[in-house]
């Protein structure tokens, strides 16, 4: 199996954390080898706590049920299927679900078998974090809140291919477009790139934010250029260590930040979330963004990666592909949701797992 080079993979670490507009997207075969395995075989499969997984399969079998029984759907080794295939498990998982850890074990073995995937460089992956940011902020601004994240302009406002460092320096100032105002531009650009997130208002309020556009400017990872330019190593590239930098060099954070032209409008959010590309609220550590070129969200996975600290076993539990990521391309490649909060966030700007992936599809 060969490897991508160090440089790729630092690349696609620093974009990884962009999420899809949420919408169910049906994924297909493309060069995805299923190879069928007993479930003894699956690396911890004993192990896991998979109920903690019965509501994130419970979210996805709501969506699947709720499709045209035929809705093309990847559910056979070959490649074919439809959504109609997930019907007999779904409906008993959502009528009659399990209460223990040997009645989950029974479900999914009695309706599911284990295939594990295999893309262009074989069996293994690339696998990343990702999480929902917690921000400061306030709904006026004053003190330190000045930095405005904004909702989606109208029809009547030309925003549309206008550049990240135009809309910092107030290119839609006046309008009537800030949501909030937060204390710190280098967490707005980071919650741009993660596409949703949490404000922590100074009323004691939790707003949460959902992605509602963009500029329509393309991407760009700056994390390249800070390797390029010696300032970090592609070893030690992640997101604490990009906005550590952008931390230790204010006079040139901006300019760094908006060589990445695009710039992500937010809009509102109630109820549980955030909620991925196949349109259900993401479960902490359950969740997988994938390509849906070769997986169709909705579809269970078990995982066997190495853990983001060093000498800490191994994360093989179950997961459910329900999200998508603009660096999220490939055969064996996914990323992990590891949920809200300080621990979620260092997981996850730390993940850059070596792993393996088993799709497990109806019988």
């Amino acid at each position: 199996m060969s490897k991508m080079p160090p440089l790729h993979i630092c690349v696609l670490i620093l974009i990884s954390f962009i999420l899809a507009g949420c919408q169910t997207q049906m994924g297909g075969p493309a060069n995805l080898d299923l190879t069928p395995i007993s479930y003894q075989d699956l690396p911890g499969w004993k192990n896991d706590q998979m109920l903690k997984a019965l509501p994130a399969l419970k979210r996805s079998c709501s969506c699947l049920l709720s499709h045209d029984p035929s809705t093309p759907m990847l559910t056979r080794r070959c490649g074919g299927g439809l959504a109609a295939d997930w019907r007999p498990f779904c409906k008993e998982i959502s009528s009659n679900p399990p209460t223990t850890e040997t009645a989950m074990r029974q479900l999914l073995e009695q309706y599911l078998r284990p295939y594990q995937a295999s893309g262009s460089d074989g069996c293994t992956g690339l696998f990343t974090g990702y999480d929902e940011p917690l921000l400061r902020g306030s709904l006026r601004r004053h003190g330190r809140y000045q930095t405005p994240l904004y909702r989606l302009p109208g029809s009547k406002v030309r925003y549309k291919g206008m550049p990240r460092n135009r809309i910092v320096k107030g290119g839609l100032k006046g309008r009537g477009l800030e949501l909030v105002w937060v204390d710190d531009p280098i967490d707005a650009f980071f919650l741009q790139i993660q596409g949703s997130g949490r404000i922590q208002l100074d009323n004691g309020r939790i707003m949460r934010l959902g992605y509602a556009g963009t500029n329509g400017c393309g991407y760009y990872a700056i994390g390249k250029t800070l390797i390029d330019r010696g300032e970090i190593s592609c070893e030690n590239i992640s997101r604490q260590s990009i906005r550590a930098w952008l931390k230790a060099h204010p006079k040139q954070a901006e300019s760094i930040m908006s060589l990445n032209k695009s710039y992500v409008f937010f809009r509102v959010r109630h109820g549980e979330g955030p909620i991925g590309s196949h349109g259900v609220p993401l479960t902490p550590q359950r969740s997988l963004a994938v390509d849906r070129e070769y997986i169709s969200l909705g579809t269970p996975l078990w995982i066997d990666l190495s853990h983001p600290d060093t000498g800490a076993p191994r994360i093989q539990s179950l997961v459910v592909a329900q999200d998508t990521g603009g660096a999220i391309k490939g055969g064996v490649r996914g990323d992990l949701f590891w949920g809200c909060g300080a621990s979620a966030a260092d997981y996850a700007g730390r993940m850059k797992s070596r792993g393996e992936y088993y799709l497990l599809l109806p019988k």
